[in-house]
């Protein structure tokens, strides 16, 4: 029914004196309502403006559920470091999707041309949106995150059969279902405005790290060679202001996020091989970078075997920043890799330059874009390296490959 002006007055003209007085009445309840709102949307705006990030209170860090790590563990990394050196960071390999590992038909010919490589290695994913192998973690059995695709275990042994050195790759904060299944708890969300990133969750929330070292505990058990975490940061396109949360307070829950997968590696009899993925930009540009991703590089690595800056020369600005045709020399491809690992490995000094293998683009390269970041790998002193490439269409990269010619010393087991 359409409510009109006019039939408001009308059909009762008994009721004028009151529906005139109703009406005013409305009139000034309604120009109050809109002073309110507008003076409060104006206070939020400028409160939002004009907080700062130091006075925001640090959001609950992650509580093991575990022991403590005990001061005498910490003192033995180094003397871990030593054992693991070199086990993983002279492997060369590529990425398979979690439905490639589970076709033998595609599997077969790759482990073919992978094991003509010395050093060769492979990862692929174990646990992104769901759990790719049949877990018996009780969380991702609780909220249904369990998409058993292939035999772990069976797949292992299929590569190491042949030499080929295995990497799980962990996706370990960008978990869209977990989000959707359970985003009351575990969503990254500000504890001051409600504010919520679809998709993410939190790092320093307890079930997450518990869910994350439930699995990883599970693919240790069944031989892996190397748990890989990405996503181990906060989403790059979200400010601090938006979650209500401080740079420091970020590094700090990824860096105890990294230190308590460390303590689930280093309780198994094998000890695995630890790497995590880290953006490029932060090794170029440590000080504006770090804080927003959590990702201090500096920090983390003591917990790590491998940081894995992802080299991708098609994520660079066309902009002469970081490459200049006129001055860098071999190529913009060459270029761009050999100078980002040369920014991390002065940025992580002596001790920890060691530990870098990056990953390079396999997508959307010319065989010579490939041979370019192989060659920009080997010159800036590295020997290994994971390409990177979501069709899994190598056949560039193989190539590329055999037409490098591997430095001696990557060539030593």
């Amino acid at each position: 029914m359409q409510i009109t002006f006019r039939n408001f007055f009308i059909a009762h003209p008994l009721r004028k004196t009151k529906q005139w007085l109703s009406f005013i009445s409305f009139g000034v309840f309604f120009l109050i309502l809109q002073i309110n709102l507008t003076a409060g949307n104006s206070f939020i705006a400028l409160a939002e403006a004009s907080q700062p990030e130091v006075q925001l209170q640090p959001t609950k860090v992650y509580q093991p559920l575990v022991a403590a790590i005990q001061d005498e563990y910490e003192n033995q990394w180094k003397e871990m470091e030593i054992a693991h050196a070199l086990r993983g960071e002279k492997k060369a390999g590529v990425y398979i999707h979690m439905n490639n590992i589970a076709n033998q038909k595609f599997l077969k010919p790759e482990i073919e041309e992978l094991k003509q490589f010395k050093n060769a290695s492979v990862i692929f994913d174990v646990k992104g949106s769901f759990v790719y192998f049949a877990t018996d973690s009780a969380i991702a059995k609780k909220y249904g995150l369990v998409k058993p695709l292939y035999d772990l275990p069976a797949i292992i042994q299929q590569f190491k059969a042949v030499g080929i050195y295995t990497v799980a790759r962990v996706i370990a904060v960008k978990d869209s279902e977990f989000y959707w299944k359970n985003n009351a708890t575990v969503a990254l969300k500000s504890p001051y405005t409600g504010n919520v990133v679809a998709e993410w969750v939190d790092p320093a929330n307890s079930e997450v790290l518990d869910y994350n070292r439930e699995v990883i505990s599970e693919i240790l058990d069944a031989g892996i060679d190397e748990i890989n975490l990405d996503f181990i940061r906060y989403p790059d396109k979200v400010t601090n202001n938006f979650l209500g949360i401080t740079s420091a307070e970020k590094m700090a829950n990824i860096e105890n996020f990294v230190k308590r997968v460390r303590e689930v590696i280093d309780s198994k009899p094998n000890k695995a091989i630890f790497s995590i993925d880290t953006f490029a930009i932060v090794g170029l540009d440590f000080d504006a970078n770090a804080g927003p991703l959590g990702q201090n590089v500096k920090a983390l690595a003591p917990y790590v075997d491998i940081i894995a800056p992802m080299l991708y020369p098609s994520t660079f600005g066309e902009e002469t920043v970081y490459y200049d045709p006129k001055v860098d020399k071999g190529g913009r491809s060459y270029s761009l890799v050999k100078k980002t690992l040369l920014a991390y490995q002065q940025l992580l000094g002596e001790e920890e330059a060691h530990k870098l293998r990056p990953w390079i683009q396999g997508y959307y390269m010319e065989k010579s874009d490939l041979i370019q970041q192989i060659k920009g790998v080997y010159d800036a002193g590295y020997c290994g390296f994971l390409v990177w490439n979501i069709f899994n269409d190598y056949t560039l990269t193989y190539a590329a490959m055999r037409e490098v010619e591997v430095p001696a010393h990557c060539s030593e087991n």
